[in-house]
């Protein structure tokens, strides 16, 4: 399951995806763009938890890549701020309370 989730990764980040100003426009009709890629760490680090067996270093990693491979390809400005609240959405779900 590893290798085929690897591979996956290894796929994306080799082809571009979507469309740069179709998504640009999305996020910008947004008006809290930061909560929204939280958000979108917590819940692909939560269904990676639920369907696949990787450890939290390993889900962390997966979803930076993921949150990269979008910013490079699917927006027509790279903000690491994106990045780095999609990480922090993914380090919100290990966090146990």
């Amino acid at each position: 399951m590893k290798k085929t989730i690897l591979i996956l990764i290894m796929a994306i980040l080799v082809t571009p995806i979507c469309s740069a100003n179709a998504v640009h426009k999305i996020e910008d009709a947004l008006p809290m763009d930061k909560w929204a890629h939280l958000g979108a760490g917590y819940f692909i680090n939560d269904q990676l938890h639920r369907h696949t067996k990787l450890t939290p270093l390993e889900r962390t990693l997966t979803v930076f890549s993921i949150a990269y491979a979008k910013e490079r390809w699917c927006d027509s400005k790279f903000d690491r701020n994106d990045i780095a609240a999609t990480v922090a959405g993914t380090l919100t779900y290990e966090v146990e309370f």
